[in-house]
């Protein structure tokens, strides 16, 4: 009878034993499913954090594009109607001249009547004026008075449109006055500009070998006919 209840009792202690431990087990993995949840959970706020702020500065930049191209269509229309002024100041030299006072804030962002290039290749720069696009060489004197000049108007007319798009996104954040004073700092040590050699890619586009006197560079220019006009390309 004493071993029987003996032998009751080491079962019933291994029993207690064997239920504690469980226990104390499942309490550890319990533990450690919560810890990995929370883990979890964390990686996936980080992730929904990351996410968001690529997405906001993506919307920013689109934005910021969007601008730049919406503000072209204004610039080109503003262009056209200082060519109209133009072409009627023309109209009007044949005309007596009106008091001075009427005609010194007529805007004219390019001269009435264009000027002829020099001839040759070579560009001294106190001869850059506004030769007009009827030649790659033409434009590409046309684009540099309007840099010395400080018109950014009349520099975006000398544009291809692809160029004029590119160069309305990296205005977008600059005033007029910016960037006519940029342009002027960027010719301001040129003396002189050399066609060195042309290239027909095709009808209409040429790639043009330039010597930059006065810093000492050669550059590639692109001239791109628009229409029945030459731009500058880039």
């Amino acid at each position: 009878m004493k071993v029987f209840r003996s032998f009751a009792i080491i079962l019933l202690l291994l029993s207690m034993g064997l239920a504690i431990w469980n226990w104390k087990e499942a309490s550890e993995l319990r533990a450690a499913n919560s810890r990995l949840r929370e883990e979890l959970e964390e990686t996936k706020r980080q992730s929904v954090a990351a996410t968001t702020e690529r997405t906001k500065g993506r919307d920013a930049e689109l934005a910021r594009l969007r601008a730049g191209l919406e503000e072209l269509p204004r610039l080109r229309n503003e262009i056209s109607q200082l060519r109209v002024a133009a072409r009627q100041s023309v109209q009007l030299t044949n005309r007596p001249a009106p008091p001075a006072a009427t005609t010194a804030n007529l805007p004219s962002p390019l001269p009435a009547v264009p000027s002829p290039a020099p001839a040759g290749g070579q560009f001294p720069r106190e001869a850059w004026t506004f030769a007009g696009y009827a030649t790659p060489e033409t434009a590409l004197v046309s684009a540099l008075w309007s840099m010395k000049e400080g018109n950014p108007r009349a520099y975006l007319e000398s544009l291809a449109p692809t160029e004029q798009i590119r160069m309305a996104q990296a205005w977008a954040d600059k005033s007029e006055v910016e960037i006519a004073a940029k342009h002027q700092r960027d010719v301001s040590k040129i003396t002189s500009m050399t066609v060195l050699d042309k290239q027909i890619v095709s009808d209409d586009e040429v790639v043009m070998n330039v010597q930059i006197e006065g810093i000492g560079r050669t550059e590639k220019v692109s001239m791109k006919r628009v229409d029945s006009e030459w731009k500058f390309g880039g």
